[in-house]
């Protein structure tokens, strides 16, 4: 297996590749609550994430300065998955020259697309109700953007994610358009685009949201010692801009000589404060 493959060399590219791809495909995450971190967990393991959902009034002229307990704290409870993407090359693959780090790319764009497709499950109209835009012709001035602004706006931070099509009627078309970032149509944490919205309910083409009405988690998976020490390469990338950390791993098998790999996280999501957080687009 040692002349399979340069491990320095696909290491390098599965930790390079991941920072940019997985953090750009995983951008909307930005829009949830999460706890990532880099602790080891179990599938069906859970995670209790906090959500703020309220606060005492502001006081005028007080006469007792002591908070108390006056802040209220909920909690939306995760359950982790597995997820774990693997590819490799036979013995012919390897014999024809093809190289393991030309697979990397298509594997982390799977991955991406199932933690996604994981953490927008919750969405769906019995947590948030029917849609408040049932079509896919919106534009700047199409007065959609307002409606669905304002079916969050209470929200102190929202967000917006739509198909391709719906944000390529978005984009800027002159120096003079609004541009796509934090605070675009009023919507402070940005505008995004998601390939895909398979996983939540039927027919979804995007959504504006509050930060508190999905709740998202992820963690590393749980591998024996035993088996640890047969890998090759067993190694973590966290995403700076997201916090995911990713585990990597590749081995040889003795048995049909192929070379394998893997890309594994715990991952989960669970519906966090539904009143007033969440506009859907049939």
């Amino acid at each position: 297996m040692a002349n399979s493959f340069d491990s320095a060399l696909v290491a390098d590219t599965i930790s390079s590749m991941a920072k940019t791809v997985l953090a750009n495909r995983l951008a909307p995450l930005r829009l949830f609550t999460s706890d990532f971190s880099d602790e080891v967990r179990k599938p069906n393991d859970t995670i209790r994430v906090p959500i703020v959902s309220a606060t005492a009034s502001t006081s005028v002229n007080p006469t007792n300065f002591e908070p108390g307990s006056s802040t209220t704290v909920g909690k939306a409870t995760v359950t982790f998955d597995h997820l774990f993407q693997p590819f490799g090359l036979s013995v012919s693959d390897v014999a024809n020259g093809h190289r393991l780090e030309r697979l990397v790319q298509i594997n982390l764009d799977a991955l991406a697309d199932k933690i996604w497709s994981v953490a927008i499950t919750p969405i769906t109209t019995v947590n948030f109700g029917p849609a408040v835009v049932t079509t896919t012709t919106i534009t700047p001035g199409s007065g959609h953007l307002a409606t669905l602004w304002s079916n969050v706006s209470k929200a102190g931070r929202k967000g917006l994610v739509v198909t391709p099509t719906i944000y390529s009627g978005l984009i800027p078309t002159s120096t003079l358009s609004l541009p796509l970032s934090e605070g675009a149509y009023g919507f402070e944490n940005g505008v995004y685009y998601a390939s895909s919205f398979s996983g939540a309910v039927s027919g979804l083409d995007g959504f504006a949201c509050s930060q508190d009405a999905v709740c998202v988690a992820s963690a590393l998976p749980a591998i024996d010692p035993s088996i640890r020490q047969q890998f090759a390469i067993s190694e973590t990338v966290t995403l700076e801009q997201l916090g995911i950390s990713v585990a990597y791993n590749v081995w040889g098998s003795t048995s049909n000589r192929q070379v394998n790999a893997s890309l594994e996280v715990m991952f989960g999501s669970a519906a966090g404060l539904t009143s007033g957080t969440m506009a859907l687009i049939i």
